[in-house]
């Protein structure tokens, strides 16, 4: 079972939120039984998302602001008739992104510095997983035809030299990649997908503030995130392919990264 120690802020979110998978629902479930801190510290998130509900409720019979219409025109259309109305998807995306974003606030305040700059590296790679993945006509910046170009590129402006690992054996193509804003600092993006159209990313930054570190595992919100620091850099994998998957990917990239 995972230690306490190794818990992140966004398992306990996702637990309170509904989004673990049994198996790890029940993990957190044991290690909140055997830690009393921990359970209070649920128990205040839990509170603190009942009142943040009840002040902001969810409206989407409400006109719409032009701010509001003008972000609306920029979500992509849902690919499946079964997913909700882009109108109903941004309300919800707004309303979660409040409640993530305060909670994640406050939960931050709880963990050391150390864990606080790790677990904004993962909120990073998650977020532009979350807004790129879904893309149709546009997830990259850079094809994976110019990938020499693409590699250089990203390369100059993180000011370390990187390179886009080969997935082919695992069954992931480059799609191709873009550069990121991480704070004030660069980051870079690549993207992979299989031939059925399942997606993950790698994100790469400069790190300089926090020590090496061997694999380091998140699962929030059905996206599951590998990552680590290999100093200068950090790297999180996110996808939904499921942990045996991803461990797969996350393992070969490190061995690949490492001959860099």
């Amino acid at each position: 079972m995972t230690t306490p120690e190794a818990r992140t802020a966004f398992e306990l979110n996702a637990l309170i939120d509904g989004e673990l998978t049994p198996d790890a629902a029940g993990e957190v479930e044991a290690w909140l039984a055997s830690d009393q801190a921990a359970r209070g510290l649920a128990g205040e998130l839990r509170d603190l998302n009942r009142k943040l509900q009840d002040t902001f409720p969810l409206r989407t019979d409400e006109p719409l602001s032009p701010q509001l219409a003008a972000l609306l025109e920029r979500v992509p259309e849902p690919r499946t008739s079964t997913m909700v109305s882009r109108r109903t998807a941004l309300a919800a995306s707004l309303a979660l992104l409040l409640l993530s974003g305060l909670a994640g606030l406050y939960v931050g305040s709880r963990f050391q510095p150390e864990q606080r700059r790790a677990l904004a590296l993962v909120a990073q790679a998650v977020g532009a997983h979350s807004v790129y993945v879904p893309e149709v006509r546009h997830p990259v910046e850079v094809a994976a035809a110019e990938e020499r170009h693409l590699v250089a590129w990203l390369s100059k402006r993180l000011g370390e030299q990187i390179r886009a690992p080969d997935l082919v054996p695992l069954g992931f193509k480059l799609v191709g990649g873009r550069l990121l804003p991480d704070g004030p600092r660069p980051a870079a993006l690549f993207m992979y997908e299989t031939s059925r159209g399942q997606r993950l990313t790698l994100y790469v930054r400069r790190e300089t503030s926090l020590a090496n570190t061997a694999f380091q595992f998140s699962d929030t919100k059905g996206l599951q995130t590998f990552y680590w620091i290999d100093r200068p850099l950090a790297y999180a994998i996110v996808s939904n392919v499921g942990r045996a998957e991803l461990t797969r990917v996350a393992r070969s990239v490190y061995d690949q990264l490492e001959k860099r």
